[in-house]
């Protein structure tokens, strides 16, 4: 039987030996394993017992690395290098009170490798940079911490001095306002030094009282908006983790303007906007809490507001001699009454609060206001807008096959109808023509030279047709001289007539909207008909000139658009009214 290992001994050496080779190799199975062996041999060997519990915490510890979710891993990578930027801005203070600026300098701009959106960095690099009187590149810095810390005090008062250096004085007065506004009420020594800069700038420049007024109100504003994001983004991120532990999202509960702006986010219609476009609009909404029964307005009233329909029903309908006709019944999530914002003029009919409903309405004066003010702003309220209506105007007209028999036509019917051919070719007309036409629906000069310049024209002989339902829409068009007629083919019922359009007129745009086939039929109508088509690149060419020339190009579609809204919902009355159908929850 052989002898047990004594301490020490060559072979107990060796195995511990190997044993720590593999620890450092990272192989830590196997070294446990030696290392367990060494302890069978050496019972009491603490340190033997303790290289045991150190191997298993770090063979953990390698495991939870490999299945490090890879998101987990991006976000450590990022704590990291936010911590080594923290180092390299003390680092640069030091040196800075060393007066040894171009080291700060060369440590800040490790820090801004390491976290480029650290404000701390660019505040004290722009600090360096006015006491070097290097007042382009202070300018440049302190911009750059203002626009990731909009509430820095110190950085603003200190940017108010550089753009006064560089005798940028209305910059200067923006930045001194800021900091006079972000100036906490205890320290009215600072406060009257503000001031007097104010009053000094202001006679720079030459302004009167007025001006410095509606300046100071737009950074108040301009601030409110910045701290508003701020706090939503905090809700946003408490709700976050209330959802994860199973609590109900902060946002739910009433908090005024946040609460407003959260909701507003989570409505389709406006989900392109902007964080500071979405508190811009916020500001021009209202909740409202009716009950089943309440009439929001009636068929002939005149109003501005819309609204958004977040909980219980409305019931839009038409009283007439033969009684009233349902024309849409409105669920959660829908948007309506904007037709008299966009196109003022009486309403279509009455909304009538069928259930108990909760609704944010649309200042409509005050969105108007506000889209005058600041054009991008107005153009991203109209394209969420233009796209609502196309897809009413879309919805409306189906409204209409199911007022008659759903059978099928037959397919020699359809046949023939396919066959009609078209009689059409592109022409040229002089571009005064052109020009004269598209003045006379208020456009703008540069939207006179885009359409003029990237239009086709075309002329279609009478009874031809431009388009018929089901076909892929690439274009729309505006009709230059003619008419044409729109129409849907009803089933039991024939071909009905939806609108004649006339010199001026814009239509077939919803399919370039939305990318659904054409939902009616469009022909030359009482003679031959000439248009310009105008395809997807020449309306995105229109959308990229400056926001004003924009701003009034969607008003125009969206105009554009409620008009045939207005009709096609007489239309619907029309034939509900033939066709005997009612809304059995309406009363007659």
């Amino acid at each position: 039987m052989p002898e047990p290992l004594s301490p020490g001994s060559p072979d107990l050496d060796e195995l511990v030996t190997l044993a720590r080779r593999f620890a450092d190799r990272k192989r830590y199975d196997e070294a446990i394993d030696l290392f367990q062996l060494a302890l069978r041999l050496e019972p009491q060997d603490l340190g033997l017992r303790l290289a045991v519990a150190r191997l298993r915490k770090l063979k953990k510890a390698q495991s939870r690395a490999t299945e490090k979710d890879p998101v987990e891993a991006a976000r450590d990578e990022i704590r990291r290098s936010s911590i080594d930027a923290s180092h390299f801005v003390g680092l640069a203070w030091l040196y800075a009170e060393k007066g040894e600026e171009y080291r700060a300098l060369e440590c800040l701009e490790i820090a801004r490798v390491k976290d480029p959106i650290t404000p701390s960095a660019s505040k004290l690099a722009g600090r360096i940079h006015y006491h070097l009187q290097d007042f382009d590149a202070a300018a440049e810095h302190l911009r750059k911490a203002l626009r990731f810390n909009p509430f820095d005090r110190e950085a603003a008062e200190l940017l108010g001095q550089v753009e006064y250096e560089r005798r940028q004085y209305g910059d200067a007065l923006s930045a001194t306002i800021d900091a006079f506004l972000l100036l906490p009420s205890t320290e009215e020594e600072r406060a009257i030094r503000l001031r007097r800069r104010i009053r000094t700038l202001r006679h720079l420049l030459g302004w009167q009282g007025a001006q410095v007024t509606a300046l100071l109100r737009e950074r108040e504003e301009t601030l409110h908006i910045a701290f508003d994001r701020l706090q939503w983004r905090r809700e946003r991120f408490r709700s976050a983790d209330s959802i994860a532990e199973g609590a109900p999202p902060a946002f739910e509960t009433p908090q005024g303007r946040l609460s407003i702006a959260g909701r507003l986010r989570r409505c389709e219609t406006w989900d392109h906007l902007t964080d500071e476009q979405i508190f811009k609009l916020s500001s021009t909404v209202t909740e409202e809490v009716l009950p089943a029964g309440h009439m929001m307005f009636t068929n002939g009233s005149r109003g501005a507001d819309f609204y958004l329909l977040e909980e219980g029903e409305i019931a839009i309908q038409r009283q007439t001699p033969y009684g009233t006709f349902s024309l849409a019944v409105l669920k959660a999530g829908s948007i309506f009454g904007e037709i008299g914002f966009i196109a003022p003029g009486p309403r279509s009919g009455d909304a009538l609060v069928s259930k108990p409903a909760r609704l944010l309405r649309f200042e409509g004066e005050a969105l108007t206001a506000q889209a005058q003010q600041w054009s991008e702003f107005g153009v991203q309220i109209y394209w969420g807008l233009w796209h609502s209506l196309a897809g009413k105007l879309r919805s409306t007209n189906e409204q209409l096959k199911t007022f008659f028999t759903t059978d099928k036509q037959p397919e020699n019917f359809l046949r023939l109808r396919r066959a009609r051919e078209s009689v059409s070719g592109v022409i040229e007309i002089p571009s005064e023509d052109k020009l004269q036409m598209l003045r006379e629906q208020g456009l703008s000069g540069k939207e006179l030279t885009t359409l003029a310049n990237f239009s086709r024209e075309l002329r279609f002989e009478s009874g031809s047709p431009l388009f018929e339902e089901g076909d892929e829409g690439h274009e729309m068009y505006v009709v230059l001289e003619g008419k044409v007629l729109i129409s849907k083919f009803i089933p039991g019922a024939g071909e009905e007539a939806l609108a004649i359009l006339e010199r001026g007129d814009f239509f077939g745009e919803m399919s370039l909207i939305d990318g659904e086939p054409r939902s009616a039929d469009a022909r030359a109508h009482a003679g031959p008909v000439t248009v310009l088509a105008l395809d997807q690149g020449t309306i995105q060419e229109m959308l990229a000139l400056d926001p004003e020339a924009s701003l009034e190009f969607l008003k125009l579609l969206c105009r554009l658009i409620a008009k045939r809204l207005r009709e096609i919902d007489e239309k619907v009355t029309t034939w509900r009214i033939f066709a005997g159908v009612r809304d059995e929850n309406v009363p007659v």
